[in-house]
C-alpha cells in the first residue's frame, strides 16, 4: 500500500489535519467495510507487547521449530489459553487445524528425542 502523504508538503497535511472534526461518533466495523462473522476473513489488529529479550530469543526460537511466524505462535498461545480458561467461543477452524500442526510438531520432536 503506498503511503497517500508521501508526495505532499508538511503544509499541505497540516491543512488536511486543520479540516478534520472530531465528533466523537462511534463509527461500526460495517461502515469502514469490515466483515466480522462465519465465512469473512479474520481482521487482524496489530498489538505491541513487551518482553525481556531472553523470553523474545526463546519464543523466537520455538515457533521457528514449529514453522510459524511469532506472531502465529503467540495467537496460538493465547487462544489455548483462552480456551483452557472457557474464556472464549469455540475455535474456529483455522485455530484448530494450527493447534494440530503444532500438536503433530510437538509429537515428531517427543519421537526422535525417545
Amino acid at each position: 500500500m503506498t503511503d497517500p502523504f508521501h508526495d505532499m508538503s508538511p503544509d499541505e497535511v497540516a491543512a488536511i489535519k486543520d479540516r478534520l472534526e472530531l465528533t466523537g461518533e462511534t463509527v461500526t466495523e460495517a461502515e469502514l467495510g469490515i466483515t466480522v462473522g462465519p465465512g469473512s476473513e479474520p481482521v487482524f489488529v496489530p498489538r505491541s507487547i513487551k518482553m525481556p529479550y531472553e523470553l523474545d530469543r526463546a519464543c523466537k526460537s520455538r515457533a521457528l521449530t514449529l514453522g510459524l511466524s511469532q506472531s502465529a505462535y503467540i495467537r496460538s498461545l493465547i487462544e489455548a489459553d483462552l480456551a483452557t480458561a472457557g474464556a472464549g467461543a469455540q475455535r474456529p477452524a483455522w485455530v484448530r487445524e494450527l493447534l494440530a500442526v503444532i500438536a503433530h510438531h510437538e509429537h515428531d520432536d517427543q519421537c526422535r528425542a525417545s
